[in-house]
């Protein structure tokens, strides 16, 4: 899947990463509909 990954100061990307797991029965996978970056 793709996201947006920091990669440092100034430097934010659009990645391929691999989709999330549930590794322990307490994980949850979050499904985010809206976001925001502030570039200062």
């Amino acid at each position: 899947m793709k996201a947006v990954c920091w990669h440092g100061a100034n430097d934010v990307r659009v990645d391929n990463v691999p989709d999330p797991k549930i590794l322990n029965p307490r994980d949850a996978i979050l499904k985010v509909t809206a976001t925001t970056i502030c570039g200062v």
